[in-house]
């Protein structure tokens, strides 16, 4: 069974501009479809730029989206216990 190339994959988090973020994540897709490996459902199985760049934008919108979920509902908890 093939290996998984973890130590060669490369983080592409928000902090990073947008140019490095697409450029880290086509490294990691060629590199896992290179190594025989599936690539994982949870991410975009495509080396293009546009595609690459609205998965981003739809997974930080995403994220936000959590957040203010999560704080509102923090909120209500408190509210119910009768805290401020």
């Amino acid at each position: 069974m093939p290996q998984w190339p973890r130590s060669q994959l490369l983080r592409h988090g928000p902090e990073l501009p947008m140019a490095e973020r697409v450029r880290r994540y086509r490294h990691n897709i060629s590199l896992i479809r290179a190594s025989g490996r599936r690539v994982p459902t949870a991410l975009a199985d495509t080396l293009d730029r546009k595609k690459i760049e609205a998965w981003f934008v739809a997974g930080d919108a995403t994220s936000r989206h959590l957040k203010t979920l999560i704080a509102r509902a923090a909120r209500v908890r408190a509210l119910v216990r009768g805290q401020p």
